[in-house]
Formats: C-alpha cells, structure tokens, sequence
C-alpha cells in the first residue's frame, strides 16, 4: 500500500480546515460540494443520506448554529482512498428553545481521490460523546 503524498495530505488537511467556516457561515452549497455525487452521510439516529443532492437539503434541516469546532486527530490512506478521524464540538439554537444545545463527538470520514486529483467525500458516520438522551 502506498501512502498519501505530501499534496494529498494538504489537500485532505484542506477538507478539515475549511468545515467550521463553512458550517458557521451556513453555506451549505460549498459544504456539499466536497462530497462525491455518490456519497452517504450516516448521522447518528437517523436514516443515511444518499447522494450529494440530498446531502445538500439535509443541511437545510439545521438549526441555527452558533458555534462549530472540528480538530482532525489522524488522516491516513493509500493515494486513492483516505480516512480521517476528526473531533467535533456544536452550539445550536433550534428556533423556540430557551437555551443553546451543545455536544460534541467523533467523525470518520472517507474520501476517495478523484481522476482530476482533488478528494471528495464518499462516506461520513459521526455521533456524541455525551449518553443518550
């Protein structure tokens, strides 16, 4: 198995440096683009989310969120299939709760490289930390 070059390692550390921005400034459209036209979300307690389409509308169920943290922890792969563990942490403000809701939890990602060279995601699963509610 070869390993990621130094380019493919910037361009995956790009991927980790560009989320909280994106999520904080809610712009979902750029935040979809980094998934492959076939990619499945796997969100804690719900169904998967197939394909970047509706990756896309499932970001529109949001709440508002007011704060957004991702660190990446490790980032291995072979030049054509990536994975990465990242951390997360979250402030949202679901429209009729007093209080902000906050968590934090775990991710992997796995990304595929694409015939032009970038790295999109292909499959994502995260959940919290904290017990269940």
């Amino acid at each position: 198995m070869s390993q990621l070059s130094p380019e493919d390692v910037a361009a995956l550390t790009a991927h980790a440096d560009r989320d909280a921005s994106l999520i904080l400034s809610s712009d979902w459209d750029a935040a979809a683009s980094g998934y492959a036209s076939d990619a499945v979300r796997m969100p804690p307690d719900a169904p998967p989310v197939h394909g970047r389409e509706a990756i896309r509308r499932s970001f529109d169920a949001m709440p508002p969120i007011s704060a957004f943290d991702f660190q990446m922890i490790d980032l291995r792969g072979d030049g054509e299939i990536a994975y990465m563990h990242a951390a997360w942490s979250i402030t949202v403000e679901p429209p009729g709760i007093a209080e902000p809701i906050s968590d934090s939890g775990k991710i992997l990602i796995v990304f595929r490289k694409q015939s032009d060279g970038s790295w999109l995601r292909v499959a994502d699963a995260w959940n919290s930390d904290g017990p269940l509610a």
